[in-house]
């Protein structure tokens, strides 16, 4: 994901990526650092509603509408193509501040979904590594980028405006600015529906 992510598309998209890393590999020989259950449930709702070969890796999700192996890049161009193509809307970050236990975070939203949207914020780490011990890929250093700490529903859109939220730091992410950290938000329909809105600041 390192070739795309932040990345501007030809039709001006701005491509948000996010590593989630699933336990899959937990139980075949090694642990996975910046895994979590809550990003193997995530890709289990995505594999049932996308994919009829169920959950696999690498598995990408563009947007919450599709999905195709992390490392077919053709597949990720028509899927960009095709969603350049559909309606999006407004999600932008006003102001943030740093308090001890997380961060304060000001956003706008602009747009009337037909439906309550809601609102996802992720605490990622920039860059991330992890040495493999055991399976495929042992004895290699894997180099990660946007690498998901946390993830957790924060607000509801229904209409345009402003919220304010508090996102919690996750244990062990720094607590100072300026420490290769980002905060992504979206807005997203329920049950891992289509995203119809991102935005992303570095801390």
């Amino acid at each position: 994901m390192r070739q795309i992510n932040l990345k501007q598309t030809t039709a001006g998209q701005l491509i948000v990526g996010i590593s989630e890393h699933v336990t899959y590999w937990n139980n075949l020989g090694r642990k996975d650092p910046y895994s979590s259950r809550v990003f193997t449930e995530r890709q289990s709702v995505y594999a049932s509603r996308l994919s009829p070969e169920g959950s696999y890796t690498p598995q990408m999700v563009l947007n919450g509408r599709d999905q195709f192996v992390g490392s077919d890049g053709p597949a990720l161009e028509r899927a960009l193509r095709d969603d350049a193509r559909r309606e999006h809307l407004k999600l932008r970050i006003v102001s943030s501040a740093l308090t001890s236990e997380g961060i304060d975070v000001k956003f706008a939203f602009a747009g009337n979904p037909s439906k309550p949207l809601g609102v996802i914020a992720v605490l990622a780490d920039d860059t991330d590594r992890s040495n493999v011990l055991r399976g495929e890929n042992s004895g290699r250093q894997l180099q990660h980028v946007s690498v998901a700490r946390s993830l957790a529903r924060v607000a509801t859109v229904r209409d345009e405006g402003e919220q304010l939220i508090h996102v919690s730091f996750p244990e062990g992410l720094s607590r100072s600015s300026g420490s290769g950290h980002h905060l992504i938000l979206f807005a997203q329909e329920s049950h891992r529906g289509a995203i119809l809105g991102a935005a992303t600041m570095p801390l």
